[in-house]
């Protein structure tokens, strides 16, 4: 939400305002990597900010008369919904309030009008069911809210007692808006579904991994070994992270058979993404008789960066070891 006058400037396209961290932060292909400020500090910020591809439609401020009195003067938001919030659930699809205080906007948005996704994660847009898109207030004060997906059109009502309506009413929204995977901050391990991205997982294996441990996971029975049932992809799963990322010389035993092949090292032109969805297509594989769990993202980043730094430590250790001198 921005107060637009002469002279302003909010830093399009080189910076974008991060509601999270309450700060303007530099655009990637600007220098920015998701938390640098530097020179975005100089652009103007908006009054308030809403999460990311969350889709806001239409802004109402509602002035009727049948809302409790908290209602009034506040804008109600119709958050259409994301399409591409990947590795995260979409978010959205719900209708907000932006309590107003003294004609400035509250520090936060309310949760109003919910339930229109009909499921509670939305791993694709079509999953969700409705998609609020337009707002309007009749005579009498209600609410009209319309949908993009099937058309529906709803009508909100307050039949309760409004001089009673307080903290306790709002509580109820509070929790869902902690709680549902459309509405709350993201976990970078819990919500992550790139985890369990088994499709991408399986094409990326088919370009990479297939020409030598083969599309059924049985290895080529000489040099390279079988994926499937083995002890090296339902073990430990930072050790399969390892060698993807940076490769393996044998000889090593799979499921009592010596092999001598070269594994390379993927880690150079694959994503933290991509390694993750192999690894989970082969360890989760009901076809290669693998029962293992999920590999995130955040677990090779951790595991890439582990590596880095162990390299830069053999290296120094080499180029700079300590010398007797006579």
């Amino acid at each position: 939400m921005k107060l637009i006058l002469e002279g302003v400037d909010f830093g399009w396209p080189y910076a974008y305002y991060d509601n999270i961290r309450g700060s303007n932060v530099l655009q990637a292909g600007y220098g920015g990597d998701g938390k640098k400020v530097d020179r975005a500090a100089k652009f103007d910020k908006p009054l308030m900010g809403s999460p990311g591809h969350w889709a806001p439609m239409d802004v109402l401020f509602y002035r009727g008369a049948q809302f409790p009195e908290h209602y009034k003067n506040g804008a109600f938001i119709a958050f259409h919904g994301s399409t591409d919030r990947s590795p995260y659930p979409q978010a959205g699809y719900i209708v907000c309030l932006v309590p107003f205080i003294n004609g400035k906007p509250a520090a936060e948005y309310e949760v109003f009008a919910d339930g229109f996704t009909g499921v509670d994660t939305v791993a694709n847009t079509s999953d969700a069911k409705y998609r609020p898109m337009g707002l309007s207030v009749g005579p009498d004060g209600s609410l009209y809210i319309s949908d993009s997906n099937k058309g529906k059109i709803w009508r909100v009502m307050y039949k309760r007692e409004k001089n009673k309506f307080g903290e306790a009413q709002l509580a109820e929204l509070k929790m869902r808006q902690a709680t549902r995977s459309y509405i709350k901050i993201p976990d970078s391990v819990g919500d992550d579904l790139h985890k369990s991205s088994l499709l991408e997982g399986g094409i990326l294996f088919n370009t990479y991994c297939a020409t030598c441990h083969q599309r059924d996971g049985m290895g080529d029975n000489n040099r390279y070994p079988p994926l499937a049932g083995s002890e090296w992809v339902n073990g430990d799963k930072i050790k399969l992270i390892e060698i993807v990322l940076n490769g393996l010389q044998g000889p090593v035993e799979v499921k009592g058979k010596a092999y001598d092949g070269l594994m390379p090292a993927h880690g150079g032109f694959l994503d933290d993404n991509a390694v993750a969805s192999i690894i989970s297509y082969i360890r989760k594989n009901k076809k290669f008789d693998n029962k293992a769990d999920l590999v995130s993202h955040p677990e090779v980043h951790r595991a890439r960066n582990s590596s880095i730094k162990k390299e830069i430590t053999s290296i120094q250790k080499y180029f700079f070891k300590p010398t007797n001198i006579k």
